[in-house]
């Protein structure tokens, strides 16, 4: 695209602050409006120059050959409206990302359920560590890179490949306008209950997905995903690359503890030792080794490469670790992601009480869909903590575990009260999609003040 310059409706989201960045390293004059302008991704965009209006008055609105539209941008917005009356050139963030960045490269498309922030920061990683210059655009805060965002010099790029919708003009998914050459599915469960009303909605859009992709094209997935499954039955075109878990399969991951891992990539075999925890991290992993092997990486050294990989903040991402206390915040929007990640602490503290505190805060966590598997994907907790908008879900959830579960009313009076609802040498599990009030903050403050 030639036109250069381009003015961002809801600049500061993780995504759109990501296509920013994108932009002014391609040369662009950029600039943004959110109400909501916060930290980390205002500093980034501070740091590079990029003007940030906050709010949406339309006055305020700069001349622009082309103004991308945020998913969080709907009619009544005044800016919008303002734009939509003068007939100004509108673009959604994904086909505008297509158009000006990806189009020229190879894209390794990350998609899935859960995993798709740890995992596309994983291949970036690979890649980084292993002297490749990739560009990547992660919907998190990798911790081995200084930005969420980068064009890279090399012609591979790593991108997280979402299912939500792509603007209020475009209810396609966002990753069908990606066209990539590998494309990862981590798994596929039913999520998103605000735009999708069941799970063979969101088959469809990943059937639309598949059929996008060139023959050439690579699809790496795990063999025991039912659901990636029927929607690889809905029709394929491209080769298909499967994995198992302690199976007799030419990809294979052996778990033997979680600091005993052996993978099996065709005949090549490799051990990782890592900080990481939990079987779903260690699929990711998998997927990852999989993927950069398609451009010329070898298990060996994908590996070594993640050997060294620190995660993603909110990601089971260690706040504090004292003796009074381990504090662990997770970006948790859904059960399996929750029992997944409960399993994981349980194997490498088996000994330590475990304290979970959590907020339903996604649509669907919040729409009641999950309450009987949230009390499930709880059960290796020994003390629950529930927060959320709608408190009659929050005393339905205590009283279908009553045993172990508490609500929160509020944050603040929780706080108050920590020394007696926790213990010396507790681990707490901060689980939320969200904000959460600050609550990790309030903790660690808590402890050592």
């Amino acid at each position: 695209m030639s036109k250069d310059r381009v003015h961002i409706l809801g600049i500061c989201g993780t995504f759109m602050g990501g296509l920013a960045i994108l932009g002014k390293e391609e040369g662009l004059e950029i600039s943004g409006c959110d109400a909501n302008i916060y930290p980390p991704m205002s500093d980034h965009l501070n740091e590079m120059g990029i003007e940030i209006a906050e709010g949406y008055d339309s006055s305020k609105l700069p001349e622009a050959d082309y103004y991308v539209i945020g998913n969080s941008i709907s009619r009544g917005n005044p800016a919008l409206e303002f734009l939509l009356s003068k007939k100004a050139d509108l673009i959604s963030g994904p086909e505008w990302l297509y158009k000006t960045i990806l189009k020229n490269k190879r894209v390794i498309a990350v998609s899935g359920t859960h995993g798709k922030t740890t995992t596309t920061a994983m291949i970036a990683w690979i890649l980084e560590d292993q002297g490749i210059d990739a560009g990547y655009l992660i919907a998190g805060k990798p911790k081995d890179f200084k930005k969420s965002a980068r064009k890279g010099e090399d012609d591979i790029f790593v991108i997280e490949a979402d299912e939500y919708d792509t603007a209020f003009f475009d209810k396609r998914s966002k990753f069908i306008h990606y066209k990539p050459d590998t494309l990862v599915i981590n798994n596929l469960e039913f999520d998103h209950g605000d735009i999708f009303p069941d799970i063979s909605f969101i088959f469809r859009e990943f059937h639309h997905l598949i059929r996008t992709l060139k023959e050439e094209a690579h699809i790496i997935f795990p063999i025991d995903d039912l659901n990636v499954s029927k929607v690889l039955n809905m029709g394929c075109w491209s080769n298909l690359i499967s994995y198992g878990v302690d199976g007799n399969h030419e990809n294979a991951i052996s778990l033997k503890g979680s600091k005993n891992l052996t993978f099996t990539v065709e005949k090549e075999k490799g051990d990782l030792s890592w900080e990481m925890y939990g079987e779903h991290n260690v699929r990711n992993a998998m997927s990852a080794a999989l993927a950069v092997k398609q451009y010329g990486i070898s298990l060996e050294e994908a590996l070594s490469s993640l050997s060294k990989f620190t995660g993603v903040s909110k990601r089971q991402d260690i706040l504090l670790d004292t003796e009074r206390l381990l504090l662990i915040e997770d970006f948790a929007h859904h059960p399996t992601a929750i029992k997944t990640t409960l399993e994981g602490i349980k194997e490498k503290y088996p000994s330590r009480r475990l304290v979970a505190v959590i907020e339903l805060r996604s649509n669907t966590m919040k729409s009641g869909y999950h309450d009987d598997r949230l009390v499930d994907a709880v059960s290796l907790a020994d003390e629950v903590f529930w927060k959320s908008e709608d408190f009659v879900q929050v005393e339905n959830l205590v009283n279908k575990n009553a045993s172990n579960s508490r609500p929160i009313i509020d944050v603040d009076s929780f706080i108050a009260d920590f020394d007696s609802v926790s213990s010396r040498g507790d681990i707490f599990i901060v689980m939320s999609n969200g904000n959460f009030d600050d609550i990790s903050k309030k903790i660690i403050d808590k402890v050592n003040g």
